[in-house]
């Protein structure tokens, strides 16, 4: 009867610990292939998962969301086409380089939340792309 009961703590225990885990993501990349930034994910288990946000921080600055994400399967694909525009104030190269990290904000149906890891990436685009892409967004 003991050892049954011992058993049956240790399960639980072990059940709580994987109900607990912050592990929420299979995989979590982000790309550049000069125009834009892809991030990637895929989600373990969604069952308990409200929305994702994902959210970019510039040189290791502030981190803002810059897309929502209702769950709907577990793999997704997002394309940061805005990263351009997006340059350090003291660009004076004709390719601005500019590096970027990436974070998953995991908001649970209890409105608790957990971040994943992040990704960080190194954007270059040429001064050309940059401009053109400035000012197309002057008339968005």
């Amino acid at each position: 009867m003991k050892k049954k009961v011992i058993l049956l703590f240790a399960i639980a225990l072990v059940t709580t610990a994987l109900l607990a885990s912050n592990e929420v993501l299979e995989y979590f990349n982000a790309n550049s292939d000069g125009k834009v930034i892809t991030v990637q994910w895929k989600a373990l288990d969604e069952s308990f998962v409200s929305k994702y946000e994902l959210e970019r921080s510039q040189n290791n600055g502030t981190y803002k969301k810059i897309h929502t994400q209702e769950p709907s399967n577990s793999s997704y694909s997002f394309v940061d086409d805005e990263a351009y525009l997006k340059t350090a104030s003291d660009e004076s190269t004709e390719i601005a380089k500019t590096n970027y990290s990436y974070r998953i904000k995991i908001i649970k149906k209890d409105n608790s939340h957990v971040y994943s890891t992040t990704q960080s990436v190194s954007h270059s685009i040429n001064s050309i792309r940059r401009t053109w892409g400035m000012i197309k967004e002057m008339f968005r």
